[in-house]
């Protein structure tokens, strides 16, 4: 399957413009009048223009300023501009610039999608392919309004285009909201194909997993009832079960960015090499990554396995990283992090140490060498062949551990393990900011897991506890799988966090995860000591943007606290 194809259109209305550009090959059309999109090419290119936004949120600074901080997985690292988002200090206002380019961003791409739903009509094309088209763009216009709400609460609802100047917006209840992203998931539901034959656009397992999560999502609300588990644990498993899809035996297999139409893969956000059809790009190989450069000597800056530019914005909360033990029956860890740096280059190393010697090594222990020992019988290949400076009397190396016996946070704010799912090493060069990975939105795993917490919150934990077995017996190294397995009695909602957080940890879903469940304040206080002080009730909404209400000539109400 082919990726989508990328597009620069410019519609001409009174007064918005609707600029819009995907992947694969690259055409532009401009200077066009608003009527082009009621002609079949027309429709089309306004379909792809309905992707563009997602890549202004998905993989960038500011979008992982909003989900990935602020939780128990990650806090801050020791640069950036952005830490009051994780510490939940004052700057955390309505004139953050985070809020603001979601919600911009946003609302142009829900006007976008509203203008193709409204004049789809009037294209002549055949019922069918017009509402395959139709479906796709109402399913992403209740991605964009689910984000929407999930961050502000009571927001501006418009289906209808926009094609002139309006300066007044109303607050309508979540309720309504909901209702909107319901229906446009039915009709998405119905109406999108099983495949597609460009990988990025959603199919009809992806739609059903989105409103699993919604009806997941509502099942907590004052307006939500025991029906909605049920009914998202009902679309959850006919995704498992009516499509012939099934887990890899490899927990991190969906990440090879060799490999990103994995069969694992729902929905992913798409980006590419050239930087003319994906100029934002995905970033996150640069936030994840730890100042490994100056940690020790001997080592630069690098394209290559393992290395990479270091922004050092996203740091791993010491309950992140404790959350995959034990390490040696639980794969996730080993799979999922780099733990070792191994000296490239000459300049500055240590005596008696080669290039290719082992430099740094973050471990969640203290070990002796005997423990080293231990640890490659455990987990051949991990550390074979490397001359282990680090645990030696005249350490040539660098040993850090993140393991406290109080269970406080004792990471460097500089040097921590790298998530190898950020990776990317297709960049021209090693500073080059602009990465092509794809960012994955919805995945089978997922799947699973929201069957498992609708049916837990169903009352049948004999049933969750299969799919959360499922999960986990297939992420133990070989021979361990029983000993992965949990009962029914295990399972609650935060075990079920936990295991979110060790398939998907950093992947933008977060703080929405804690928010859902009602456990983000609790988290925070116990697992992110920088969050921890400041955190209040008034944080489970993020603050109306202050351009959002300077620029209405009716009252547009802030949310309480901000």
């Amino acid at each position: 399957m082919r990726k989508i194809k990328y597009f620069i259109i410019i519609f001409i209305f009174s007064s918005i413009a609707l600029v819009s550009c995907d992947v694969l090959d690259e055409e532009i059309v401009s200077g066009v009048t608003s009527e082009y999109l009621n002609t079949p090419d027309g429709l089309q290119a306004g379909v792809n223009a309905a992707y563009e936004n997602l890549r202004n949120f998905y993989g960038q600074e500011e979008g992982c300023n909003m989900t990935v901080f602020g939780t128990d997985e990650y806090t801050n690292g020791g640069h950036g501009g952005y830490h009051y988002m994780n510490k939940y200090e004052s700057g955390l206002n309505s004139e953050a610039s985070p809020f603001w380019t979601l919600w911009s961003n946003f609302y142009t791409a829900i006007n976008t999608c509203n203008a193709v739903i409204n004049r789809a009509d009037d294209v002549d094309i055949s019922a069918e392919e017009k509402n395959s088209k139709v479906a796709e763009v109402r399913f992403l216009r209740a991605h964009y309004y689910f984000i929407l709400v999930e961050s502000f609460g009571p927001i501006h609802l418009t289906l209808e285009e926009t094609v002139g100047v309006e300066t007044e917006a109303d607050r309508v209840p979540e309720e309504t909201v909901y209702q909107a992203i319901i229906e446009d998931l039915d009709f998405a539901v119905n109406n999108l194909p099983v495949t597609q034959d460009e990988f990025g656009r959603p199919t009809k397992p992806a739609a059903q997993h989105m409103l699993a999560l919604v009806y997941l999502t509502k099942g907590y609300k004052s307006f939500g009832s025991a029906n909605d588990f049920t009914t998202a644990a009902n679309l959850a498993k006919s995704v498992i079960d009516d499509y012939g899809l099934s887990l890899d035996t490899d927990p991190v297999a969906r990440y090879n960015h060799d490999n990103e139409q994995h069969p694992e893969i729902l929905w992913s956000v798409q980006f590419h090499e050239d930087p003319l059809l994906t100029p934002e790009g995905n970033e996150t190989h640069l936030y994840f990554r730890p100042w490994y450069e100056v940690y020790n000597d001997g080592l630069n800056r690098a394209l290559g396995h393992g290395f990479g530019r270091p922004w050092i914005r996203f740091r791993p909360t010491s309950w992140l990283l404790q959350n995959f033990r034990p390490y040696d029956i639980d794969s996730r860890f080993v799979k999922s992090f780099q733990t070792v740096w191994y000296y490239n280059t000459a300049s500055g190393i240590p005596a008696g140490a080669s290039v290719g010697d082992t430099a740094i090594f973050l471990t969640g222990n203290d070990l002796t060498q005997s423990d080293v020992d231990a640890i490659e019988a455990r987990l051949p290949g991990v550390i074979a062949g490397k001359n282990l400076y680090s645990w030696h009397e005249n350490a040539k190396g660098k040993l850090w551990s993140w393991f406290t016996e109080d269970g406080t946070d004792n990471n460097s704010i500089n040097i921590f393990p790298c998530p190898w799912k950020v990776e990317d090493n297709k960049r021209p060069s090693v500073n080059y900011q602009e990465g092509s990975r794809d960012q994955i939105i919805y995945s089978l795993p997922e799947t699973y897991l929201l069957a498992a917490e609708a049916l837990h919150k169903s009352n049948n934990n004999n049933e969750a506890v299969q799919y959360i077995n499922a999960i986990r017996s297939r992420a133990a190294f070989p021979g361990l799988e029983s000993q992965m397995e949990i009962s029914a009695t295990d399972v609650d909602i935060d075990f079920i966090l936990d295991e979110r957080s060790r398939e998907l940890f950093g992947e933008m879903k977060r703080w929405f995860d804690l928010k859902r469940t009602g456990k983000l304040i609790e988290r925070v206080k116990k697992y992110n000591l920088d969050g921890a002080p400041n955190i209040q009730d008034y944080h489970l909404l993020r603050p109306i943007p202050a351009n959002q209400r300077t620029r209405t000539t009716n009252e547009y109400p802030q949310n309480n606290g901000y």
